[in-house]
């Protein structure tokens, strides 16, 4: 097979059904892509070698660090369509001034770290997939409300430096540096302000969060209020609000060493599989 051939499509909605049943013949690796497939069908592209579907990447925005995961269909798979995919959607990334690339893959699929190793990738950090499920806590009324734009500059800087604070804990991140806001940032947050959410004391943020459908995508607390309990309350109120907009379960990612695995762990969070990331220089 000439993997020269092998022509490459922008996703379009109309090829849903086929690529959803491309994906279902490797559940594990597949289950992930549909997920963000449905979110956001526009970061993906499709291989096809000649009429035949055979392969499908998922290439985030080309921005400085980008995400790029590929899936070649299993009856497809060991005949170089995966590499030449990957080839291809570094080249995009890499022209629209992307210098590293991330990609992810369940720690329970070994044949995907030796890919990526193969490919120039190195190990990089590892991430908890974890779910609770059951009743709603009972919590006490809590100072939380819902994001507005007005709320950025005192948001950003706080859920910004607790995540470089916990990337340099777990240390597996040398190259970690503190965020710094952006007017394109801001205009993102904004579009899904519904979903975000500020704890405040005495009228200051202390505090911040966002959700993404039944996820848990990110909660922080103002570094000198970590172990007060805030977190503790912040994260049972948002479960509950996830539950009462009728989801059954409530998922977050959690990095493996991150000291707040005891917490999820302690509101009945169970770990559901280790994602693996990799990097590459391009």
């Amino acid at each position: 097979m000439n993997t020269t051939d092998i022509r490459y499509e922008r996703f379009n909605e109309r090829d849903f059904t086929t690529v959803k049943e491309l994906l279902s013949y490797d559940v594990v690796a597949g289950e992930d892509l549909l997920r963000v497939l449905a979110q956001a069908p526009e970061l993906f592209i499709t291989a096809y070698m000649e009429d035949k579907l055979v392969g499908l990447a998922q290439v985030n925005e080309p921005v400085p660090q980008s995400y790029l995961n590929v899936y070649v269909a299993p009856q497809f798979r060991r005949q170089g369509i995966g590499s030449a995919i990957v080839e291809y959607a570094e080249g995009e990334l890499r022209a629209g001034g992307t210098q590293k690339v991330r990609s992810s893959f369940r720690a329970d699929h070994p044949s995907s770290l030796a890919f990526a190793r193969k490919l120039g990738y190195g190990e990089y950090f590892s991430s908890a997939l974890m779910q609770r499920s059951g009743e709603l806590f009972p919590v006490e009324e809590l100072p939380v409300r819902t994001y507005t734009d007005e709320d950025y500059l005192a948001s950003h800087p706080l859920y910004a430096t607790a995540f470089h604070e916990m990337r340099v804990r777990v240390g597996c991140f040398p190259d970690s540096v503190i965020a710094q806001p952006s007017e394109k940032e801001r205009k993102e947050w904004q579009k899904d302000a519904e979903d975000r959410f500020v704890y405040e004391i005495n009228g200051e943020i202390v505090a911040y969060s966002h959700l993404s459908g039944n996820e848990l995508s990110s909660i922080s607390v103002r570094t000198d209020l970590q172990g007060r309990g805030i977190g503790r309350k912040m994260v049972m109120h948002l479960c509950n609000l996830i539950y009462q907009r009728g989801n059954e379960t409530v998922e977050l990612s959690c990095v493996v060493g991150n000291e707040a695995r005891k917490l999820y762990d302690s509101l009945g969070f169970e770990e559901k599989y280790i994602r693996d990331f990799v990097r590459k220089t391009l």
